[in-house]
């Protein structure tokens, strides 16, 4: 699993220090992806896109951190959750799989194309995001819960024989192992 972007996609200038440019966002991405030591094991990939952020607990966040500047957006971050998107496309390759996580999170906020993005400033304040994200950037347990979901249903509609349910054990069970009934 690649994920990377949520931090990469700080605002140019801003004093976080962690922007990365969109440009080379998306070649770090494809160096990963193509590196030597993960093409040469076959490994299968889901590049996950970074998820939107809320810009209202964000902002509170920051300040009890003494931090008053803007250093994320939502309209920003999409464009790096886009981005991770447009990688995946562009690779095409048959063992890299894409989860976008971003609209997954934007459907369960209500999102409706041609509006304003949930999390953002430019509109109300998202319960849904408020729940999903303990700061406005980093997980609680239901995004954790999502993730692993998405992630699941990614594994069994590109791999299926990488499901948990349809792998064979390689030792045997501990009830096989002592002799017990099944």
């Amino acid at each position: 699993m690649v994920f990377f972007g949520a931090n990469d996609a700080c605002l140019p200038g801003s004093d976080s220090g962690q922007h990365i440019p969109l440009d080379i966002y998306k070649q770090n991405l494809r160096e990963i992806i193509k590196h030597p030591c993960v093409t040469a094991q076959k490994t299968r990939l889901i590049l996950v896109t970074p998820p939107p952020i809320d810009e209202y607990s964000l902002e509170i966040s920051d300040a009890a951190k003494g931090i008053l500047g803007v250093r994320r957006t939502a309209e920003h971050t999409k464009l790096y959750a886009d981005a991770c998107q447009e990688v995946g496309r562009d690779l095409s390759l048959p063992d890299l799989a894409v989860l976008d996580l971003w609209s997954i999170f934007m459907d369960a906020a209500g999102h409706e194309p041609g509006k304003p993005l949930p999390g953002s400033k430019k509109t109300l304040k998202s319960p849904v995001l408020g729940q999903l994200l303990s700061d406005g950037l980093h997980f609680n347990p239901e995004a954790y819960k999502i993730l692993f979901e998405s992630t699941m249903d990614v594994v069994k509609r590109h791999w299926p024989d990488e499901d948990p349910n349809n792998l064979q054990f390689v030792h045997p069970s501990w009830q096989v192992a002592f002799g017990r009934d099944v």
